[in-house]
């Protein structure tokens, strides 16, 4: 997954005050949400599925024709730190352009793939409250942790996390062969690959009871055993992902939402799409795949 990378990139993300070396990184996002990145190669069309070949680099303090005025620290991984301008524009450091962070996700190597969407993520909270949003005033970084603050009122405000599901729902048959798992494809995109059930948890919810009724309103089924698997920072929209497995509980029509889903369907194991093999940065992936390789060894 996109937080799997090794151990000599351990992620680090304590805030000191730190001031950018000429070997660190230092990030910088368009408005659009863009991302300076130099892509070092590109695939050719032989790429594995799910993967597009990309290569990729992410700017230092010396790439840039001048230094950003404005920098905060992010974090670390392993010796390497990465640091994010503020600067609302800085001059594109030659070889470089703002890349979609969706695109990098399919590019290597997956250590700055994860740095540039946890950064993403950083950048868009630091954007999205230079203003107070008690009393309106400016607002200013705290200068020893990772806070922004209202010298007015106040009022501190800390990044922003969604709590949300994975869900792979799974029926078992008479033989491993014959085991089953829902998977979806949604509405309004023009590559929707197949996914599993997933959604944002509601106020006053408990991550179990988001399992049940987000399977419930997106294709009708009732569930039962749930397991938890795994969890996943995803960044690209503010997320801890929470993976659940879960068996059928009563009937297996599925009743879709069509406006939320272009279709869903059950997959046998020799049915799964293999669009998801080469999938190394979401849990949806893993999930499918693990299903597809191992059945019910998978939920056990």
């Amino acid at each position: 997954m996109i937080q799997e990378f090794g151990h000599e990139h351990v992620f680090d993300n304590h805030f000191e005050p730190h001031v950018p070396r000429d070997e660190d990184y230092v990030l910088h996002f368009s408005v659009e949400g863009g991302c300076l990145a130099c892509v070092t190669h590109v695939g050719g069309t032989d790429a594995d599925a799910g993967d597009s070949g990309e290569e990729f680099e992410l700017p230092r303090p010396a790439d840039y024709p001048r230094r950003p005025d404005r920098t905060t620290y992010l974090f670390s991984l392993g010796p390497e730190r990465f640091f994010l301008a503020l600067d609302e524009s800085v001059p594109a450091p030659s070889g470089f352009a703002y890349e979609s962070v969706n695109w990098l996700r399919h590019a290597e190597p997956q250590h700055l793939l994860f740095a540039a969407a946890t950064a993403s993520q950083l950048n868009r909270w630091y954007r999205e409250n230079r203003f107070c949003g008690r009393c309106g005033h400016a607002t200013e970084l705290a200068p020893t942790s990772r806070e922004i603050v209202c010298p007015e009122c106040a009022r501190i405000v800390y990044p922003k996390i969604c709590p949300g599901v994975i869900c792979a729902v799974v029926s078992q048959g008479a033989t491993p062969a014959d085991d089953r798992i829902v998977l979806t494809r949604y509405a309004g995109r023009t590559t929707a690959l197949w996914a599993l059930v997933a959604g944002f948890t509601e106020i006053g919810e408990p991550l179990e009871d988001t399992v049940r009724r987000e399977v419930m309103e997106e294709v009708g089924l009732s569930v039962k055993n749930l397991r938890f698997y795994k969890s996943q920072p995803w960044s690209f929209t503010d997320t801890l992902m929470v993976g659940f497995w879960c068996e059928v509980d009563g009937s297996d029509e599925l009743r879709v939402d069509h406006s939320e889903l272009k279709e869903a369907r059950w997959f046998r194991r020799d049915e799964v799409p293999l669009e998801r093999t080469g999938d190394r940065a979401s849990m949806t992936g893993e999930m499918i795949e693990r299903f597809r390789t191992m059945g019910r060894d998978a939920w056990a």
